[in-house]
Order: C-alpha cells, then structure tokens, then sequence
C-alpha cells in the first residue's frame, strides 16, 4: 500500500468526504452504474436532494473510506459491504430505507436504446408509421439490417406494418444496434439497481431487497395459520391461541354434556336441535328420508288453527243441539 506521503492529496479528499458521509448517513446502498448513463444518475439526483447523496468513485477510495470508517465508528458488517463493491458502482447515503429506495428507483425508470453486443432481455419492436428520416441510403439499411418492410410517402421513410426485429435473448449487433437508435427506439428498461445494502450495521443482499413481497406476505401468513394451528392442537396457551382454546374447550365441554345422562335447562334449546338431527339420522337409516325441519313459528301456528277448529266444532255441536 502507498505511504501518506506518497497518496494525492485529491484522494485524501475524497477518502474523507466519504467518511464523513458514512458518518452523517445511517445507510449505505451500492448501486451498480455499469450499465446506467450518467444523465440518469444526474436526474436520480435531483429526485434524491436532500434526502440522499449519489457518489461514483473509484473502487479502491470507496473500499479505503470503508476501512476508515470501520476503524473510527467500530459499527459492524462493514467489512463485507467492502467485499461487495463491483469494479463500477456509485455509493448512496441515505436514511432512507433500502426498500423504500429500491421502490424510488423502480418508479423512476428509463427506457434506453439497445447497445451493441447487448442481450435483448424484452422483444424489440418496430412500430408502423412515419420514421422521420429522408430517402437515401438509410432505406437500404432498413431494409437489409434490420429487414424492415418500407415504403416513400410524402419524402420520408415509413414503416408498413408492425415488425420485431429481436426476439427475447437474441443478441443485437453493432449495426442493428446503429439503426434502431436512428430510429429512435429505446425498448429496454433502464434502472438503478441496489447491489448490497449496509443499514447502520446490518447487511441486506440484493435477493432479499428485490423479493417478491406478495409472494412473502402470504408466505408468512401461511406459517401463522400453521403455527397457530399446531400450538392449538398441542394445547399451548398464549395471546394468539387463547380465544380458539376457549371456544374449542366449549365445544368439546357441550358435546361431553350431551353424552352424559344429566339434562342442564340452560341448554334445551341446543338438547332438542340434537334430537332432531338424531331423529333425522334414525329416519334416513329406516325410510331412506330424512325428517323436514318445520320453519320457525309453523308447529305453533298449527297448534292455534287446530285449537281454533275444535272450539268451532263445539260451537256448532251446542247451537244444534239447542234446536232439540
């Protein structure tokens, strides 16, 4: 390593101002710029000011700040934060959540031209319409690189039908890569990525930061469900299973009394619902039907029309019986 004497006072600098942002920040997220402009790190900062510093340097000042920094604060994990800087990457410091950041960065995202060598992760798609460009030798590069079906109308090249020119996978060449920017098509989503988070001394991957939270939150839901129901079968009492143990020991408590041959009044009502059902089980074994359940009120209303009835059929029988 360079003795102090021997270091650029500019890489002094820098190792300081970023130990005094690892200072003033309790998180610091590494973001992997290699694939990302710089007008679309500049436009991320404006959207972060004040809540964020966006910084690129090189690897080896970001790795010595870490180090310092380690040393003065004694905070943990940094050291494999510092394993985990890529050859191109930027450092923010935030308090700002790594989630609550990731989604700022998924809301913010760029569509961008595809560059040469580049594996097309989306099929790119030439629209049909008025391409704007003159007639010359670009139609010959339509047609020939990209085999794009073209016609002249009103001196500029248009497009007749809708055409992929890239499947999902499939590599796009220097050339192709020329002609679709002339065009002006920009098919691939351009984002910051987070590729290690350090939050004041805890580590968060970048597997756990872009998890599918729906996917986890039923996932954990599910654990509950089963975790509850185990610790109700194996009796275990808490804040959680208390209410359930209650209303399975009820349960359990009213189908005991039911077996037993003692009648408590508090519950006739729930003794005559289970000689019903048992009447119907019984009837269902002998006559293959089961006994319908009058709807509430029907039994004593046909008690009343009976009563009704019978005090007419004496009514009639005494005013005959006057005639005699």
């Amino acid at each position: 390593m360079m003795s102090e004497k021997t270091i650029p006072q500019w890489k002094k600098d820098e190792i300081k101002y970023l130990v005094d942002l690892m200072k003033k920040y309790s998180n610091i997220i590494v973001i992997d710029v290699s694939r990302i402009n710089d007008r679309q790190v500049q436009e991320m900062r404006k959207i972060l000011r004040g809540d964020a510093v966006i910084r690129m340097s090189k690897k080896s000042l970001q790795q010595r700040a870490l180090e310092k920094y380690a040393e003065e604060s004694g905070k943990e994990n940094l050291d494999e934060l510092q394993e985990n800087i890529p050859g191109q990457s930027a450092l923010v410091f935030t308090d700002i959540d790594p989630f609550e950041l990731r989604r700022i960065f998924l809301d913010n995202k760029w569509m961008v031209a595809a560059k040469p060598g580049q594996v097309t992760p989306v099929d790119i798609t030439v629209s049909a319409g008025d391409t704007g460009l003159p007639t010359g030798q670009v139609i010959s590069e339509l047609n020939m690189t990209l085999k794009l079906p073209t016609m002249i109308k009103n001196d500029t090249i248009h497009i007749r039908d809708d055409t992929v020119t890239h499947k999902v996978g499939e590599t796009v060449s220097t050339k192709e890569a020329s002609v679709l920017k002339k065009l002006g098509i920009k098919p691939i989503e351009s984002i910051l990525d987070i590729h290690f988070a350090w939050a004041d001394g805890d580590i968060i991957p970048a597997d756990v930061i872009y998890m599918d939270m729906d996917k986890f939150r039923e996932e954990i839901a599910s654990c509950y469900i089963t975790a509850q129901t185990l610790a109700i079968e194996l009796g275990i009492m808490d804040k959680e299973t208390i209410t359930p143990l209650t209303q399975k020991a009820y349960r359990e408590a009213l189908a005991l009394l039911f077996e037993m041959p003692i009648i408590d009044e508090t519950f006739i009502e729930e003794y005559c619902k289970k000689a019903q059902i048992n009447a119907s089980v019984v009837n269902a074994m002998v006559f293959g039907e089961g006994i319908a359940t009058p709807p509430s009120g029907t039994a004593e209303k046909v008690e009343k029309e009976e009563e009704k009835k019978e005090e007419e059929e004496e009514e009639e029988v005494s005013g005959i019986g006057s005639l005699f």
